[in-house]
């Protein structure tokens, strides 16, 4: 099983929308690495700037305690 490295496996266009939203990028990091590629898969279906910051949204509102 290879292990996840999402600084070298991040789409770009997640990557950029990761940046502009600072509690998105700090959800981001404290996800499992399963839970990571899961969004990473995800973000290889979004198919519009609009869609991608509906992700990254989604994933800056996620509490984790």
């Amino acid at each position: 099983m290879s292990h996840f490295d999402p600084f070298t496996e991040l789409p770009e266009g997640f990557a950029m929308a990761l940046a502009q939203d600072p509690a998105a990028l700090d959800a981001f990091g404290r996800l499992s690495p399963e839970e990571k590629a899961g969004y990473v898969s995800r973000s290889h279906q979004v198919g519009s700037r609009s869609e991608m910051r509906a992700l990254v949204s989604e994933l800056g509102a996620r509490r984790t305690f």
